[in-house]
């Protein structure tokens, strides 16, 4: 991988985003995207971004409702001095669209989102990674401006997972941390009230018939700088597919509420 392969950043926009606990940045990139920029190494652990990508190519595969992202290059010379402050440099980091939005409110915000069905891929794919820190936040409400077939555009909202950076439990994990496969995942309890053994039975399908190329293919990418080893890339692959093939024990037993 090298930064002519991957988008480049052109310009930093000053100030920081909300709620950013990885002190990310927005950025504009010559292929006129405008991302917000989570740096490598993270202020979090050493595997923050690795999950963060992972997360987003495997969460393409059961085609779940995530802000996906890609690796992208950050070049020197664009970078603003008061993103230096909290760890920006040069060099290869994980970025994702910057969409229009804001943090999802269970309470208000189920009965708006035009989505509500994607909700169980959302769960199964949550405990297939064992995502960390998802409980009542790191969900996100998407505003995005639909045009139907007769040139009518409407405001829709949509419900995102977003911030997989505890993606397998931790952002320091190590090859020997992942090869203990979880056995149970407790799912945010906003999702667990909207959820049964029916609706799950589809995305729970879905991921038992993913083949292992195609999970392997999903590791293939990473930055040398990142420094991920293959050991981990192997025992990742494990773990995945270890927890693919037991997914309905994993849900029903830290879920006991879904029936």
């Amino acid at each position: 991988m090298n930064r002519y392969t991957t988008p480049n950043a052109t310009m930093g926009y000053p100030g920081r985003p909300a709620n950013g606990g990885s002190n990310p940045r927005f950025y504009d990139f010559d292929d006129g995207v405008k991302r917000l920029v989570k740096w490598q190494p993270s202020v979090h652990g050493a595997k923050a971004c690795y999950n963060e990508l992972l997360a987003s190519h495997l969460g393409q595969l059961l085609d779940a409702p995530l802000l996906r992202g890609a690796v992208v290059f950050v070049p020197d010379e664009i970078i603003p001095g008061d993103h230096r402050q909290v760890g920006a440099t040069e060099g290869f980091h994980f970025a994702t669209a910057w969409m229009d939005g804001e943090n999802f409110v269970p309470t208000q915000h189920y009965a708006e989102i035009a989505n509500a069905d994607e909700l169980p891929t959302a769960a199964v794919f949550l405990a297939w990674l064992a995502v960390g820190d998802q409980d009542g936040h790191n969900q996100f409400l998407q505003r995005k401006v639909v045009t139907d077939t007769a040139g009518v555009q409407t405001q829709t909202k949509f419900f995102k997972l977003i911030d997989m950076g505890q993606a397998f439990g931790s952002f320091t994990w190590s090859a020997a941390d992942v090869a203990r496969v979880h056995t149970s995942y407790s799912l945010p309890p906003h999702m667990v009230a909207h959820l049964n053994l029916a609706k799950l039975a589809d995305p729970i399908a879905r991921l038992n018939a993913l083949p292992n190329d195609k999970i392997e293919r999903c590791l293939i990418d990473r930055p040398m700088e990142w420094n991920i080893p293959d050991a981990d890339v192997g025992a990742i692959v494990t773990r995945l597919t270890a927890a693919r093939d037991t997914i309905t024990d994993i849900l029903r037993t830290g879920n006991p509420a879904i029936t």
